[in-house]
């Protein structure tokens, strides 16, 4: 061996030595920071979780309890036999009594039978999802089938303030659909509490839908607007906090809140190991190559990783083409357009899919569909599988061509799949939010739809 091999001979055992020391020393001077950090981080994290829960839970309760009161049940049937100013004065009244017992400024019931939107201070309007951007809530909710559900929404009723909505169903004995009552929980009651915290434990705290999307915050402009995606890949679960490590002092704390199916984010820096990080900053320096060789070798495989990660988020598994999340990671749903390249935004679905699904096979549908749009659209636009049998398309031609091209494809696909669509065609407004022009699509997609499908509509 020549001198110069055994110098690197020399060099390697060196490194290699050097760098298990520092480990070790590392290990013996922050193991225990580690445990009291951690330790901090849990009970402050626990701390805000049970006091967040008290707030938002109780709100469920309470919906809970109005959907099973038999007296406004009675309410609810006998609405009709009443004048409407009668009826009106009744569930006033017994909106207020609740609100004044419980303290919630926002409490509310809709009528099934009439659309009626009742308040304690009246009638508030007729919800019509058809007209109403803001309605369409209300379909939304309805046909997914759940018991209740949390939205976070603007409050028409109470100046426009955010509010975090409970909305739970009304049913009968027989199951039968009365309506939907609940009351809101006003975003700064929640923002006051959580700055309280922030201010307190040095953290940044918030609640995230199961897509991430900011639903609570102490700073109102990242409610619907801003996305804490990495939190879920924490993969969080209801029995007890994820701990994951961000940087040299950084940690996120997550843990999933069932019932309101969110999840409770914390993060914050722990500004105590100083000392610790004074000891071993000889050996941090002197294994510094080594470390950034470490670094760069991990930076690489954690992009390869979130690529993938993200390639495999954004596409549907079964036809191949962009899903939601990819739309959100491209624009952000709340948003608005940053392109001008979009003229037109279709939204359509498969008329009666589940009576398809039954007759056909369902998946095998879809796959020669997306084949069919695709083909029909060409480099016209973009075609995106938003969830079920739904599909978005965005598109660079004009509303009238658009129409005139959906109603090819309609036909086509009548006549090689044996199916029919229903179609919601809209100009894109780029002063309006993304969701406003999705509803404004969903609407006409809905009324073409209850007006027996097989139909294509432009607004």
């Amino acid at each position: 061996m020549g001198s110069m091999g055994r110098v690197k001979l020399v060099a390697g055992f060196f490194i290699i030595i050097s760098f298990f020391s520092a480990v070790g020393i590392l290990m013996l001077f922050s193991s225990k920071d580690k445990r009291q950090e951690a330790t901090t981080s849990l009970l402050i994290a626990s701390h805000v979780y049970d006091s967040l829960a008290k707030e938002i839970y109780e709100p469920i309760t309470i919906s809970k309890t109005m959907a099973a009161d038999s007296l406004l049940q009675t309410l609810l049937k006998n609405e009709e036999s009443y004048p409407q100013d009668k009826a009106e004065a009744i569930f006033s009244d017994y909106l207020a009594s609740l609100r004044d017992k419980m303290g919630y400024l926002s409490t509310f019931v809709i009528s099934e039978k009439t659309h009626r939107y009742y308040t304690p201070h009246g009638i508030g309007k007729v919800v019509n999802p058809k007209t109403s951007p803001y309605d369409i809530w209300y379909t939304l909710f309805l046909d997914s089938g759940k018991q209740y559900d949390l939205d976070t929404d603007r409050d028409e009723e109470n100046g426009y303030q955010w509010t975090v909505f409970v909305n739970f169903r009304i049913e009968d004995q027989e199951g039968k659909l009365l309506g939907v009552c609940g009351v809101g929980l006003f975003m700064n009651k929640l923002q006051e509490l959580i700055d309280t915290f922030e201010s307190e434990y040095q953290v940044k705290i918030n609640l995230i839908d199961l897509e991430g999307l900011v639903q609570v915050d102490s700073n109102s402009i990242n409610i619907e607007n801003a996305y804490i995606a990495e939190a879920i890949l924490d993969k969080p679960t209801a029995n007890k906090f994820t701990y994951t490590r961000r940087g040299v002092r950084g940690y996120r704390m997550c843990r999933y809140m069932e019932p309101l199916e969110w999840h409770l984010v914390v993060q914050g820096n722990n500004m105590e190991r100083g000392l610790t990080i004074s000891l071993l900053a000889w050996l941090i320096t002197f294994c510094l190559v080594l470390i950034v060789l470490f670094m760069i070798i991990a930076h690489f495989m954690r992009q390869t990783e979130i690529q993938h990660n993200l390639a495999e988020k954004s596409s549907d598994e079964l036809t191949g083409l962009p899903n939601r999340n990819y739309f959100q990671e491209a624009y952000g749903e709340m948003g608005v357009f940053n392109t001008t390249r979009y003229l037109s935004m279709a939204v359509f679905d498969v008329d009666n899919f589940r009576y398809v699904n039954e007759r056909q096979d369902g998946d095998e549908t879809l796959q020669q569909l997306t084949a069919l749009v695709k083909d029909s659209i060409q480099e016209q636009g973009m075609l995106l599988r938003w969830g079920g049998d739904e599909f978005v398309v965005l598109l660079e031609i004009p509303v009238q061509k658009a129409e005139h091209v959906f109603r090819d494809i309609c036909k086509n696909i009548r006549e090689q799949l044996h199916v029919t669509l229903s179609v919601g065609i809209v100009e894109i407004n780029l002063s309006d939010k993304i969701k406003t022009n999705y509803y404004r699509a969903v609407q006409l997609c809905y009324a073409a739809k209850e007006s027996g499908g097989n139909e294509v509509r432009k607004g």
